[in-house]
C-alpha cells in the first residue's frame, strides 16, 4: 500500500511534459527577478520597521495601563473610585483615551502591506514577470539535468558545491526529495535513488525538520524497485563512459576522410554527456592534426587582417573563428535583442508550425539587417568568413537570432537542417516560402559570452566540442555538397552550470549559394 502511495506522490510532480514557465528559460529574466526580490525585501524591511513602531505604541499603552492596575484590582468598584479620585490618574486616563488611542486608531487605518504588494507586482520596476509553478518545476528539472549530465556529487551539490564552485545555496532534505521525484518521473532511476539517499541523510541531520526519514524511505524503496526492474532502461553514467570511446571516426585528416557513421541513440547520448564533461573522444594522433592558423578565406579584405581559425574536425569541417565580434558590439547586440526575447520554439510535429519544448531551455529574439547597422555588419562579416551569401533581403539567409540560456540552459542534440529529413507528407505541411529558400546549408554561431562552467556545443558523432569563448564564432555545414543532410553534424548545447550564455545564430539557406558552393561529383560527398 505504501509503495502505491509513493508512486502516486512521485507522479504528482510534473514529468517531462513541456512547461509554460517563462522566467527560468533566460538568465536575463532571472537577473530581473533577483532585482525584483531585492526591492521586495526592501519593502518588507520597511514593513517590519513600521509594524515594530506600531507594536511599540501598543505596548506603551498596555504598560501604562498595567502601572495603573498594579495599585489594585481594576474591576473592584472601590479601587476604581479611588483611582478616579486621583487627579493624575484621571489625567492619564483622559490622555490614553484621547491622544494615545487616536494614534493607535490612525495607525491601524494605514496598511503598509500594500507597499510590499506593489513591490512584488513590479510597480515602477518595468513589469517584471514573476515565477510560477512551471518555473519552479523547470528550475528543479535543470538541477536534475546538471546532476545527471555532469555526474555531480549529490552530497556536494546539496551542500552548495556545484562543480567546484562553492556557495551558501544549500538544499534541505525536502529539496532533495523534490529533486528525487523529478528524477524518477524523467526515468532517471539511479539518480532518483541518489537524491532520495541524500534526502534520508539530511533528514537525520535536520532532526526530521523539513521531511521525516520514514517519509523518504517510502520513495527510496519505490525508486530502488524501479531501478531493479529496469536495469538497462536508462542510460547511466557508467554506461556513458563505456560508450564514449565509440565515435566510429576515421583518424585521417584528408579530403577522403570518412564521415562519422550514425550511432545509436544511446551512443549519441553517451558521447554528448562525455563531451559536455570535457572528456576527449578523439585519438591523440587525430587531435595532433587539428591546428590553429591564419586564413584569408579567399576574401581580399581578409588579406590585410586574416581570420584567426581553429580547426576542431576535418570532414565534416568544424571551425571556430576567434575575435570576430567586439565587446561593444556584443553589448549593443544584447541591447537590441533584449526587448524581443521570447521562449525558444522548435519545429512542431509533422513539420507543422513551432512549439515549446523542454528539449531547449532558452529565450530568443530575431534581428533584421535593416533594424540596425550593426546587424547588417555582422551578416556581412559572416559572409566574408564563410564565402557564402548571407543577405536577408535576397532570402539567402535568415535573420540574426540572439539567444540567452536559462537555468541549466541546454538544447538536446539535433540537426540544424529543416527539410532534407522530412517525408513528402511533412513537406506538404511546411510553408511554401521555406521550400523556396531551401534548407539550412550552414550554421554560423557567434559566442557572445564566456561561460564559467558548462555550455559547450557538443558534436557526439564527431567526438568533439566547441567551448564558448566570448567574441568567437563556430561554423559548420549542415548539408553535404550533394544536398543531403550531414548526419554527422548532430550537435547540442550542453547545460550551463554556472554563468550566463549568450549566442547569436546566422542560418544560411541554400537558395543564394548556387555559385558559392558547387556540387561535388559524388552523391555522398
Amino acid at each position: 500500500m505504501w509503495r502505491v502511495l509513493a508512486c502516486v506522490a512521485l507522479m504528482a510532480v510534473a514529468g517531462p511534459q513541456p512547461t509554460t514557465g517563462e522566467v527560468y528559460t533566460s538568465i536575463q529574466d532571472l537577473t530581473a527577478v533577483f532585482s525584483l526580490e531585492r526591492r521586495v525585501v526592501s519593502a518588507l524591511s520597511n514593513y517590519v520597521d513600521d509594524m515594530e513602531a506600531k507594536l511599540l505604541r501598543i505596548r506603551k499603552y498596555l504598560r501604562e495601563y498595567e502601572q495603573v492596575s498594579a495599585e489594585g484590582t481594576v474591576t473592584d468598584e472601590v479601587t476604581m473610585e479611588r483611582l478616579a479620585g486621583n487627579p493624575v490618574h484621571a489625567f492619564h486616563l483622559m490622555k490614553r483615551l484621547t491622544v494615545d488611542w487616536r494614534h493607535l486608531e490612525e495607525q491601524s487605518k494605514v496598511d503598509p502591506w500594500m507597499d510590499v504588494i506593489n513591490a512584488m507586482r513590479g510597480v515602477g520596476g518595468g513589469g517584471v514577470r514573476l515565477p510560477n509553478e512551471e518555473d519552479l518545476q523547470g528550475a528543479a528539472q535543470a538541477l536534475v539535468r546538471l546532476h545527471d549530465v555532469y555526474n555531480l556529487n549529490t552530497t556536494q551539490l546539496a551542500r552548495g558545491n556545484v562543480w567546484g564552485v562553492q556557495s551558501a545555496a544549500e538544499l534541505t532534505a525536502q529539496d532533495c526529495l523534490y529533486m528525487g521525484k523529478h528524477s524518477f518521473n524523467l526515468g532517471l532511476y539511479q539518480r532518483a535513488v541518489q537524491w532520495f539517499e541524500e534526502a534520508y541523510a539530511l533528514a537525520g541531520l535536520e532532526g526530521n525538520a523539513t521531511v521525516t526519514q520514514d517519509q523518504v524511505n517510502v520513495f527510496l524503496d519505490t525508486a530502488i524497485k524501479a531501478l531493479d526492474d529496469n536495469p538497462y532502461g536508462q542510460l547511466e553514467i557508467g554506461q556513458q563512459e563505456n560508450f564514449s570511446t565509440r565515435t566510429n571516426l576515421q583518424e585521417e585528416p584528408s579530403p577522403s576522410h570518412r564521415l562519422a557513421t550514425v550511432l545509436t541513440p544511446r551512443e549519441d547520448a553517451a558521447n554528448f554527456h562525455a563531451l559536455c564533461r570535457g572528456q576527449q573522444l578523439l585519438s591523440d594522433a587525430y587531435v595532433a592534426t587539428l591546428k590553429c592558423f591564419y586564413d584569408w578565406r579567399g576574401d581580399d579584405y581578409l588579406r590585410l587582417m586574416p581570420a584567426r581559425v581553429e580547426r576542431h574536425h576535418w570532414n565534416p569541417e568544424l571551425l571556430t573563428f576567434h575575435q570576430v565580434i567586439s565587446d561593444n558590439e556584443i553589448l549593443r547586440l544584447q541591447q537590441l535583442a533584449a526587448p524581443a526575447l521570447s521562449r525558444a520554439m522548435v519545429q512542431g510535429p509533422q513539420g507543422k508550425g513551432n512549439t515549446v519544448s523542454n528539449t531547449r531551455t532558452s529565450k530568443v529574439g530575431w534581428l533584421d539587417d535593416s533594424q540596425d547597422p550593426l546587424v547588417a555588419r555582422l551578416s556581412a562579416r559572416a559572409a566574408r568568413l564563410t564565402g557564402l551569401s548571407t543577405s536577408v533581403s535576397n532570402d539567402d539567409a535568415e535573420m540574426l537570432q540572439v539567444a540567452n540560456y536559462g537555468i541549466g540552459g541546454h538544447y538536446n542534440p539535433h540537426h540544424d537542417y529543416l527539410l532534407v529529413d522530412k517525408t513528402e507528407e511533412e513537406l506538404n505541411n511546411i510553408h511554401p516560402r521555406e521550400l523556396v529558400l531551401g534548407d539550412r546549408i550552414a550554421t554560423f554561431m557567434f559566442y557572445l559570452s564566456d561561460v564559467t562552467r558548462g555550455g559547450a556545443t557538443a558534436f557526439p558523432r564527431l567526438g568533439t566540442a566547441v567551448w564558448p569563448s566570448k567574441g568567437s564564432a563556430a561554423f559548420w555545414y549542415n548539408l553535404k555538397r550533394s544536398g543531403k543532410g550531414s548526419l554527422a553534424t548532430l550537435h547540442g548545447a550542453c547545460p550551463v552550470v554556472h554563468g550566463s550564455k549568450w549566442v547569436s545564430n546566422k542560418w544560411i539557406r541554400e537558395r543564394g549559394q548556387f555559385l558559392k558552393r558547387t556540387c561535388g561529383l559524388s552523391p555522398d560527398e
